[in-house]
């Protein structure tokens, strides 16, 4: 998660992504004009860009699950399982469309962990062929005989003497054999985080954008996926007074709207921001 919050720094810093909640009035000179001694020829354009943060959780069956029950008294989930979730969206404009190169290249998916069983299983001790049944029999010995292990440390009646940063240590470790023991029944759960950047050029009257897609077991897919949900960027003008200018004047600037500019997922908003788009404000001349 540090590289893509490092990386959006790095957005920010180089493109100048614009905080524009503060912001009322946003203009850019426009057209033909002398800079000095250079000729500028400028248009006013606005370039989004949305970030959208997935939580992936997967779960892993343990392959003693069906014994569970009968070996622990407590029934275990017995089917593989991957989910995703998004937990976090923004929105924001990047100051220079140069940006928008850089701005896809960091737009990679975070790895995540495997959290499968190794070939070898904890309880495996010896090169005796066991049945699954049996193996699963002797991994609940061990859970209970770790169990009885912690009860006569804490009492006392195991290890006299042991006490202190000793005792914690044993008990640390009786812990986490324990949870490994209990992950061949119960199985294994880890949860990871990606970011995905998206970089939108605004077109003039356009109001509607989809970005991507999202999928509850897939997270974020193509655009033509259509198995997946919507992630759109939806853009409302503001009713905005502008200066009244010249008809006839020679000098153009454009003025962006102070525009709502909303990141959902299906019908769930997920992120609402103000920001100075272009295309739906006007060009004055004075």
């Amino acid at each position: 998660m540090r590289r893509f919050f490092l990386s959006f720094v790095l957005l920010t810093t180089i493109c100048g992504i614009v905080d524009a909640e503060a912001q009322h009035i946003v203009k850019q000179r426009v057209g033909a004009y002398n800079d000095g001694s250079e000729l500028v020829v400028r248009e006013a354009s606005t370039t989004l860009i949305s970030e959208v943060v997935v939580q992936h959780e997967m779960f892993v069956a343990g392959p003693y699950a069906r014994y569970a029950q009968k070996f622990l008294g407590e029934r275990a989930p017995l089917v593989d399982r991957d989910e995703y979730r998004i937990i976090g969206a923004d929105v924001a404009v990047l100051a220079s469309s140069d940006c928008c190169t850089l701005a896809a290249d960091v737009a990679a998916e975070d790895e995540c962990a495997d959290v499968g069983f190794g070939l070898i299983p904890i309880d495996r001790i010896s090169m005796e062929e066991q049945s699954l049944e049996s193996a699963a029999y002797a991994a609940a010995e061990q859970i209970y005989a770790l169990r009885r292990a912690r009860l006569e440390l804490v009492t006392g009646e195991l290890g006299e003497g042991v006490f202190g940063e000793g005792l914690r240590s044993a008990l640390r470790e009786i812990e986490r054999l324990e949870a490994e023991y209990l992950a061949l029944f119960f199985g294994k759960r880890h949860t990871c985080r990606s970011v995905k950047h998206f970089v939108l050029p605004v077109e003039e009257g356009v109001a509607n954008y989809v970005v991507a897609r999202f999928h509850h077991e897939e997270g974020i897919v193509a655009q033509d996926d259509l198995s997946g949900d919507i992630v759109m960027i939806t853009i409302r003008p503001t009713d905005m007074t502008y200066p009244a200018g010249n008809p006839k004047g020679r000098t153009a600037y454009r003025y962006a709207n102070n525009a709502r500019v909303s990141l959902s997922y299906g019908s769930e908003q997920l992120v609402e921001r103000q920001l100075p788009i272009y295309e739906f404000g006007q060009t004055i001349y004075f």
